[in-house]
């Protein structure tokens, strides 16, 4: 009766349940649970110290890498086997209301050999899982439509298309939305639709979308408040915009190789553009970088009025 006692204390937690779907799937690491679960690596770290010392999960090295995976049933404590077959079942059969399983797709491309290059590891502030979904977790449960201005490959554009009934991309770039539109086939998403040309000219009505999304976008913009004004000719009145930007920073190659027209914008220049667009700031934090990153980002919540 213990055993199972403390069985059922420690799976009574969101994210534990996850993890242990998570490995039921294939074994990870912590990195990657981190990024599939949008959560701090610490975390994420405390929460498979915990099922690993109950004995729901082991863990195997290669190289300088560690893996977890979940245990056997005749791994796991005698009197709590039967109940750990009952609750494996159901958490194999849950619905993955969170799409976790989709982000877990991703992880094992990318880990298979379809990593990004130098310059996308390097713009990882802006482009990492955890970023987004905190950027995602800003928005009201359910959305009608939204639009990714500047989407590039559409990775993002994926995320929101699970908050929201429908999904609008847009990028000038068509190699951009090539990728884009894979992508989203790829994890099998049907309310997404990609549009090719300056935002500027996008043939959509006024107050048309809940959420407008320019996700380091306005550093490629001769002038960023074009961006926020097209966002904020695209929001109903309420509707939200999602910012997130490069702080300031001298890494000038970024001009030549990836096409910025402006190297970072400071937090309170964002502000003051928001504002001077018309909307009302309900939220502005600059993220930490890691250690391995040149680059710190800024994030805004915004209500258009």
């Amino acid at each position: 009766m213990k055993e199972m006692a403390s069985l059922l204390r420690i799976v009574a937690d969101e994210t534990r349940l996850r993890v242990l779907r998570l490995l039921s799937e294939t074994p990870l690491n912590v990195t990657e649970l981190t990024t599939i679960l949008g959560l701090a690596q610490s975390g994420v770290s405390k929460q498979v110290g915990t099922l690993k010392k109950a004995g729901l999960v082991r863990e195997r090295r290669e190289g300088l890498k560690t893996f977890y995976r979940l245990s056997e049933e005749g791994e796991v404590p005698e009197e709590g086997r039967p109940l750990w077959a009952l609750l494996m079942d159901r958490v194999r059969s849950t619905e993955d209301s969170r799409h976790d399983l989709v982000r877990l797709a991703d992880v094992l491309e990318a880990r298979e050999g379809d990593t990004p290059g130098l310059h996308e590891r390097l713009l990882a502030p802006g482009e990492s899982w955890h970023a987004w979904s905190r950027m995602i977790m800003t928005l009201l449960p359910t959305m009608e439509r939204a639009v990714d201005l500047g989407c590039g490959g559409g990775i993002l554009t994926a995320e929101l298309a699970r908050a929201c009934d429908e999904v609008v991309g847009v990028d000038i770039s068509g190699s951009a939305l090539s990728a884009a539109r894979a992508h989203a086939e790829r994890v099998g998403l049907t309310n997404v639709r990609f549009v090719e040309g300056d935002m500027t000219t996008l043939d959509l009505p006024d107050s048309c979308c809940d959420v407008a999304v320019l996700s380091q976008t306005l550093h490629h913009l001769p002038d960023p408040m074009v961006g926020l004004q097209v966002a904020a000719r695209l929001l109903k009145a309420g509707g939200r915009l999602i910012l997130m930007e490069l702080l300031p920073h001298d890494e000038a190659w970024v001009t030549d190789k990836l096409g910025h027209l402006h190297l970072g914008f400071a937090a309170t220049d964002l502000e003051s553009m928001m504002e001077d667009a018309g909307f009302r700031i309900t939220s502005l934090e600059t993220l930490p970088p890691s250690r391995s990153e040149r680059f710190r980002a800024v994030q805004a919540c915004a209500v258009w009025e």
